[in-house]
C-alpha cells in the first residue's frame, strides 16, 4: 500500500526543477583577491568569463582548482512560500541571489576533513523571480567541487513532502531487511545451522541496512552529522559487493569457488586501497568510485554467469540465489551509473528494492534448515527407540521377560540413595521355584522353561506396575516393592504363594515356591547387606519344608514365619 501511494502521489509531489542555463567561472576572489561583492555586481550586469555547463554534474574546473562560481536565473513564475531544496557533498559554500547573500554553510577554508553529504533547505525572499542565484562553493575535494545532486524550487511544505517521497523505498525496506537479520539470527542458534553461511548472509544484511539507513534523507532530522553518515555510506557501498560475493562463495560448486574468490580478493584490493588513499589525504572513496562502479558489472556479471551455470548443473542454492543476485547487479549496476556518471537525473533508487528478492534466496535457506532439522528430529526419534531397545534388552531375560540383574542394581542402588536414612521405604521378596532341579531332569529343559516362563508371567500379573520383578538366575526371582513395609511386604508375598500353589502352571506337576522377605533398614543398611538379608530368609523357607514365606529382621535374624 506504501510503494501504491507513492507511484500515485508522485506526479503531485514533483517540484519545480531548476533546468535553466547554468553557468561556471573561477574564483576571482581566491586568486586575484577580488572582493565577492564585486564578481556579484559584475554577474548580475552580465560581466565576467562565465562559461556553459550541465547540472547535475560537475564543471570542467583546471586540477587543483578549490574555488568556482556557479550561477543561473531564478524562474520568473511566482511560488508562495519559496524555497531551495539541495544536496551538496563535501562543500562549503555561499549563496547569493543578486547582490544579496542569503545563505551560507561551511567557513570557505581548507580543513583536512571532509564537510560530508548533507541537504539544505533554504527560504527566497519574496522577490526573487528572475534574479541571479549565484552559488561560491569551496572544496578540497576536487571529485565534488561545484558538483550538486539535484537542485529545485517550491514551497518548504512541497519540498518536506519532496524529502519522505525519497526515503519511502528505503522506509519500506529496512524494516523488513532488519526482520530477516532476526530470522537468520534466531535460525543461527540451531546446532544443525551451516554457521559459515548464515553468518555472510546476517553481515551482508546488516551491511546492507546501515547503507539504505545512510541514504536516507529523514536520518538528518534526528542526527545532522553529515561526515558520519557520509564516510558510513562510502564503507558499506565498497562492502556489499564484497559480503554478497562470500555468501556466492559458500554456495556456488566447486568448479567456480576459485574465481569467485578471486572476484572477491578484487573487490576487497579495491576497498582497502581507496581507504588507505582517504587516510593519506587522497579522497580515496571518491576516487575509487569510478573504477568501482566499472567493476561492478564486469566482475560481478561474471560471478552471475557462474551461478547460472551451477543452477543448470542442479545446484539448488544457487537456483534460490539466482533472481536476488541478478536483481542486486543489475540495480545496483544502474544506480551506480544514473548516481555517479549523471546518465538520467533524479531517477531514483532501485537497490532496496532488492530486499524482496533477497526474502525469496532466505525463504530457501529456511526452508533446507526445517527440512534439515526435521530430518534429523527422524533420525534421532529412530536412535532413541533403538538405543531404548538396547537397553531393553541388556536389562532384560528372554526367556521369562523379566528384568535381568543389571536393572536390579541400578533400582536398588536408586532406592538405597533416595531413602538412605528413612527405614522400611521398600522391601524385598526373593522367589524360588520348589523342586524345579526335578522337573528339568523328568520332563526336560524344554518343560523347565515352559515353568520358569509361566511362573514369571503369574507373578507379573499379580504385582503393581511400579513395583520391579527380576529373574535373579536359574529358577530364583526378586521383587522390589517400592514403598512398601515390611509387613505389607509380607502379605504380598503370602498372597504370591498361595496363587502360585492354587495354579495349573504345569499340568503333569503341582508347582509351589518358597519365599523370603526383608526390608530396608536405613542408617547404616546397605544393599549387599539387603541381599544378604532376603537370601537368607529364602534359605529359611526352604529349610523349614517349602512351600512357605519367612521374613528377616535387621540382624538376619528370624521375625516370623
Amino acid at each position: 500500500m506504501l510503494l501504491l501511494c507513492l507511484f500515485v502521489l508522485s506526479p503531485y509531489c514533483q517540484a519545480m526543477k531548476m533546468d535553466g542555463q547554468w553557468y561556471w567561472q573561477e574564483d576571482p576572489v581566491h586568486t586575484e583577491d577580488v572582493p565577492e561583492e564585486r564578481v556579484v555586481q559584475e554577474a548580475v550586469a552580465g560581466k565576467g568569463d562565465w562559461k556553459p555547463f550541465r547540472v547535475p554534474g560537475q564543471p570542467p574546473v583546471a586540477k587543483n582548482t578549490q574555488y568556482v562560481w556557479l550561477m543561473t536565473t531564478m524562474p520568473a513564475e511566482p511560488i508562495h512560500d519559496a524555497t531551495l531544496l539541495f544536496n551538496v557533498t563535501d562543500q562549503s559554500f555561499e549563496l547569493w541571489l543578486d547582490d544579496q547573500k542569503i545563505y551560507s554553510y561551511g567557513d570557505m577554508q581548507s580543513r583536512g576533513m571532509s564537510y560530508g553529504q548533507r541537504w539544505h533547505l533554504i527560504m527566497l525572499p519574496k522577490d526573487y523571480e528572475g534574479k541571479k542565484l549565484l552559488i561560491r562553493t569551496h572544496s578540497d575535494n576536487p571529485f565534488c567541487l561545484g558538483n550538486f545532486s539535484y537542485i529545485q524550487l517550491d514551497s518548504s511544505v512541497m519540498q518536506m513532502a519532496s524529502i519522505l517521497r525519497r526515503d519511502i523505498p528505503y522506509i519500506a525496506n529496512i524494516p523488513l531487511g532488519l526482520f530477516m537479520i532476526c530470522i537468520m539470527l534466531m535460525y543461527y542458534m540451531s546446532p544443525t545451522a551451516p554457521k559459515s553461511l548464515y553468518t555472510q548472509i546476517i553481515l551482508f544484511m546488516i551491511s546492507f541496512d546501515i547503507w539504505m539507513m545512510c541514504v536516507l534523507n529523514t536520518k538528518q532530522l534526528l542526527l545532522d552529522a553529515p561526515v558520519f553518515w557520509w564516510f558510513l555510506l562510502r564503507i558499506n557501498a565498497y562492502l556489499l559487493p564484497i559480503l554478497a560475493n562470500l555468501i556466492i562463495y559458500r554456495v556456488i560448486d566447486r568448479k567456480y569457488r576459485r574465481r569467485t574468490w578471486k572476484v572477491v580478493l578484487a573487490f576487497t584490493a579495491l576497498f582497502l586501497l581507496v581507504v588507505l588513499a582517504e587516510i593519506f589525504g587522497f579522497h580515496g572513496l571518491d576516487a575509487g568510485a569510478s573504477v568501482f562502479y566499472i567493476m561492478l558489472p564486469v566482475l560481478d556479471g561474471c560471478v552471475a554467469y557462474w551461478t547460472i551455470r551451477s543452477a543448470i548443473r542442479g545446484n539448488y542454492y544457487c537456483r534460490a540465489m539466482l533472481l536476488p543476485l541478478v536483481v542486486m547487479l543489475v540495480a545496483g549496476t544502474l544506480d551506480g551509473f544514473f548516481g555517479h556518471f549523471y546518465w538520467l537525473p533524479e531517477s531514483g533508487s532501485l537497490l532496496p528494492y532488492g530486499t524482496f528478492t533477497i526474502g525469496i534466496f532466505l525463504l530457501y535457506i529456511v526452508r533446507q534448515q526445517i527440512r534439515r532439522e526435521r530430518s534429523l528430529a527422524v533420525r534421532a526419534a529412530g536412535l532413541a527407540d533403538a538405543m531404548a531397545e538396547a537397553v531393553e534388552r541388556s536389562e532384560t531375560d528372554r526367556l521369562t521377560h523379566c528384568y535381568n540383574r543389571n536393572r536390579l542394581e541400578a533400582v536398588l542402588a536408586e532406592q538405597a540413595r533416595r531413602h538412605r536414612e528413612e527405614a522400611e521405604a521398600f522391601s524385598l521378596i526373593m522367589l524360588d521355584i520348589d523342586f524345579f532341579k526335578r522337573i528339568n531332569d523328568t520332563y526336560g529343559h524344554d518343560a523347565g522353561d515352559e515353568v520358569l516362563a509361566s511362573f514369571a508371567g503369574l507373578i507379573r500379573d499379580n504385582i503393581k506396575k511400579s513395583d520391579v520383578f527380576v529373574r535373579w538366575g536359574g529358577e530364583e526371582f526378586i521383587l522390589v516393592c517400592c514403598g512398601c513395609s515390611g509387613e505389607e511386604a509380607l502379605l504380598i508375598a503370602e498372597r504370591l504363594r498361595r496363587q502360585v500353589a492354587h495354579s495349573a502352571i504345569f499340568p503333569q506337576q503341582r508347582i509351589t515356591c518358597s519365599v523370603g522377605v526383608t526390608s530396608w533398614q536405613g542408617g547404616r543398611d546397605t544393599v549387599p547387606a539387603l541381599l544378604k538379608r532376603v537370601d537368607q530368609a529364602l534359605y529359611t523357607a526352604k529349610r523349614k519344608g517349602r512351600n512357605r514365606v519367612c521374613q528377616v529382621s535387621e540382624n538376619i535374624g528370624l521375625s516370623s514365619e
